[in-house]
């Protein structure tokens, strides 16, 4: 099972991760599977952008409560990838995500599949490959 790792300390916020993610998955209309959030830091008064991502869950609360089967997992990678085509809009995913990670814009179901076919092709994600400051890495987990 692969997992895409995120180290916030090393993110410079550049945003290349969402550009590459959007550009890779331009079937999604230039929207990216990755999301940018500001995070406050009250005690400091500042505040921080992270990028997160579907985390690939090992029991993922979308495909459990999906009655369209729009959701299943790569048994070679571990990725929760979708299948848009049975997907009715209903935004059930959306709702019972502990970490709000699928989105619909345009009518149109928004999550990472940890680019699958790229990684079964031997290639990085396109995250993983844009991050210059090595903040997104790409681990094995067995």
């Amino acid at each position: 099972m692969k997992k895409i790792v995120y180290n916030m300390d090393l993110c410079n916020a550049c945003f290349k991760c969402h550009t590459a993610c959007a550009k890779v998955h331009s079937d999604k209309e230039g929207l990216s599977c990755r999301k940018m959030k500001r995070v406050e830091n009250p005690v400091t008064n500042s505040f921080r952008l992270i990028t997160e991502s579907c985390r690939h869950c090992e029991d993922p609360t979308c495909l459990n409560n999906c009655s369209h089967d729009v959701f299943s997992v790569d048994p070679e990678t571990g990725f929760v990838i979708t299948h848009e085509e049975n997907c009715i809009g209903c935004q059930i995913c959306s709702f019972v995500c502990p970490f709000d990670i699928p989105k619909f814009a345009n009518e149109k179901l928004v999550k990472c599949d940890g680019c699958n076919d790229r990684v079964k092709a031997g290639l990085l994600p396109a995250c993983v490959e844009a991050c210059e400051s090595h903040a997104l890495h790409l681990i094995d987990c067995k």
